[in-house]
């Protein structure tokens, strides 16, 4: 019911028998009449009051009704009051317009003329009133406007008929991030998950006054959210209020996913009140105990408790209801069928927020095999350390007599050679061409054990060096590697280095491996009219992949398991000078590294060898 307003008249005149009439002509129950005798408190009562409508007389002592009219117009709060004068002077002229110009809306002359007055005030009343109603609504409208358009909730009205946006709040841009231009004249439909377009078309199609529903919408970022819809349907046109339930859905498809995960858990997952009576059983707990859901919520924990325990745990319950948490402790459950096993158990309090009811959740997964496993991996892991510490032993023994051997080998190896030269010297004259040639064999294959022995040392030493890693430039070892063989050794291969990613490595004997790799694609290549060689990388996701590729004389695959043995050769010494260790070298270098190598050849066709290192661990490089 609209409100009923009532209109305030204000009557200002010197002498109280025109109050009197005037009071007693305009007086009825939708007015109320206010009177004053001085333009002082006409003021006084126009500055505190409402009023709707002033009679003012023009001719008063101390205020005439004219300088009332001005103050009353000069302030923002008296100003807009409608005001007619009231005059004696039918015939002056110029008080009239002076009246007028001072803000009049009307003008009586006394002697008054009743019913010309009582419509007159009737009219302005009426206008008046009016214009009040207008400004309360369009208060009220401004207000609503304020409301809609603050509310975090999306209201608008849609054409029920074409599905078309009329209007919407800014909340549809701050939910979706779309601009009120581009929502208004666009079918709703648009903005809709393509699973909902369709049935939402037929939504309109229904005749309900009133409806609701849950709608997924795309944002203009494409990410999609979850609307909750409230529409009132009147005069065709949809009057909607949607809300942003995101969150809630996604709280609820997590809440529902945790209940799945704690439903089918192997683990043991109950929960239990303050008295211990069992009110939540998971399938784990049933398949760990023996007892199904139905019979265990007829239960208390202790069933599952051992007697010898359950002071124990009364004491643990008392104060996990305090706030004590209780982590992976290892203690022992007692099943259905007397069994008793191993669980670990962890605890925590549950506060129902409606009625502060506390409650305690547990977790046991059951540990009795584990138990035995555990003690048959102790025991596996001792036997495993004492065949590691044998192992140790024997390398270190192996270690012992290979570089006792190769210094022992070293004295008759001088000897010979020594000897050789001596005679070479003092009896060479004596000597024919066959035995000349013997002993020119003698000393090369003195010297060839020389080397043998060197390199014999080296794989020695290397089985006992420390890597120590660290993060290396790797294109720059390899071309500090060409340039020193290319100073001892000048090459005519074409080289081309491709790239290579930065390794973490030991960098003396990543730089061994790379020398004894080129080295070698140099010396298979070289009897190629244009060798060529290629060295470059490539990701392998656990690692990088480094490879060496020659033209040169490759090898039978056949014979490749042989390539990193020691002493193992696939060509003649006649045709490649070398003592087969350097692969030997190559492949213990890179699985000290935690690494992998491997080759690829064919006869006369060229060879590849690769090794793989795990990926850098740190982005700081270092020069060498």
């Amino acid at each position: 019911m609209e409100k009923k307003f009532k209109a305030v008249v204000l009557i200002v005149d010197d002498k109280e028998a025109n109050l009197l009439a005037l009071e007693n002509l305009l007086a009825n129950k939708d007015r109320v009449i206010l009177c004053a005798s001085t333009g002082k408190e006409a003021l006084k009562i126009a500055l505190n009051k409402p009023i709707d409508l002033i009679i003012l007389d023009v001719k008063m002592p101390e205020i005439d009704g004219f300088e009332v009219a001005q103050i009353l117009q000069s302030n923002r709060k008296t100003k807009d009051i409608p005001i007619i004068f009231a005059s004696a002077e039918r015939t002056e002229h110029q008080f009239m317009m002076q009246g007028f110009e001072e803000g009049a809306i009307d003008y009586f002359f006394k002697p008054l003329d009743p019913e010309v007055v009582k419509a007159k005030v009737n009219v302005h009343l009426k206008v008046q009133l009016q214009k009040r109603e207008l400004i309360e609504k369009n208060n009220a409208l401004q207000k609503s406007a304020l409301l809609i358009n603050n509310s975090a909730d999306i209201i608008g009205i849609i054409d029920a008929t074409t599905l078309k946006i009329e209007e919407i709040n800014l909340a549809f841009t701050t939910i979706l991030g779309y601009s009120l231009e581009e929502a208004k004249g666009t079918t709703i439909t648009f903005f809709l998950n393509n699973e909902d377009r369709a049935w939402f078309n037929d939504l309109h199609k229904q005749s309900k006054e009133y409806f609701s529903f849950d709608t997924r919408i795309y944002c203009k970022d494409r990410t999609i959210k979850w609307l909750q819809w409230k529409v009132v349907v009147k005069e065709k046109k949809w009057y909607i209020n949607a809300r942003d339930i995101t969150e809630i859905r996604q709280v609820e498809q997590i809440s529902n996913y945790l209940a799945t995960v704690v439903k089918q858990s192997n683990d043991a997952i109950y929960i239990h009140d303050n008295e211990g009576k069992i009110i939540s059983w998971n399938e784990g707990a049933e398949k760990i105990y023996g007892y199904s859901e139905r019979e265990a919520l007829k239960m208390k924990i202790w069933n599952i408790i051992p007697q010898y325990m359950q002071l124990e745990l009364e004491k643990m319950v008392n104060k996990i209801l305090k706030g004590k948490k209780i982590a992976l402790l290892e203690t022992k459950r007692i099943t259905k069928h007397g069994k008793l096993v191993d669980v670990l158990f962890s605890a925590t309090v549950i506060i129902d927020p409606t009625n502060d009811n506390k409650s305690i959740a547990i977790t046991e997964r059951d540990i009795t095999e584990q138990k035995i496993a555990d003690e048959q991996i102790k025991q596996l892991n001792k036997d495993l350390q004492n065949n590691i510490n044998e192992l140790i032993s024997t390398n270190k023994e192996l270690e012992s007599f290979s570089y006792t051997v190769s210094h022992d080998l070293r004295a008759p190896l001088r000897a010979l050679d020594g000897y050789s030269k001596i005679f070479e010297e003092d009896h060479m004259q004596l000597l024919n061409d066959e035995a000349k040639t013997l002993l020119k064999k003698i000393q090369y294959n003195a010297e060839k054990m020389g080397t043998l022995i060197d390199d014999l040392l080296a794989f020695s030493k290397l089985g006992r060096k420390e890597v120590q890693k660290r993060a290396l430039n790797t294109h720059q070892i390899v071309e500090h590697i060409l340039q020193e063989i290319n100073h001892s050794m000048p090459y005519k291969a074409m080289i081309k280095i491709g790239n290579l990613p930065d390794c973490y490595a030991d960098e003396s004997l990543i730089s061994q491996v790379w020398m004894n790799l080129i080295s070698n694609a140099l010396k298979y290549s070289k009897k190629k009219e244009m060798p060529e060689i290629e060295i470059g990388a490539s990701d392998t996701g656990d690692g990088t992949t480094y490879y060496i590729k020659d033209n040169g004389a490759g090898f039978d695959m056949r014979y490749a398991h042989k390539l990193f043995g020691v002493f193992e050769r696939l060509h003649k010494v006649s045709e490649f000078e070398g003592t087969g260790i350097g692969l030997a070298i190559v492949h213990r270098v890179i699985t000290k590294h935690g690494g992998r190598i491997g080759a690829e050849g064919k006869v006369n066709e060229g060879a590849k060898f690769y090794f793989t290192l795990p990926k850098i661990i740190s982005q700081e490089v270092c020069p060498i």
